[in-house]
């Protein structure tokens, strides 16, 4: 039986555009695809996507010291 919710499309960013997303270089977001942090996608042989959402989840929460 079919499904009546069609599937969502991922959205896909460039280097460049997660690097601005980001705040940062572009050689920081090679870095992190290359150390395995940030996965990326290839399509074709030169073209590197970022799916949007995995920008989100990049990085770790700061924890604030109290002070005494």
């Amino acid at each position: 039986m079919p499904s009546n919710t069609a599937p969502v499309a991922a959205t896909y960013v460039s280097i460049a555009t997660a690097a601005d997303i980001l705040a940062c270089s572009t050689k920081t977001i090679r870095r992190k695809i290359a150390s395995g942090e940030l996965p990326a996608r290839c399509i074709g042989t030169r073209l590197i996507r970022i799916d949007a959402t995995d920008l989100a989840g990049l990085g770790r929460p700061l924890t604030t010291a109290r002070r005494a």
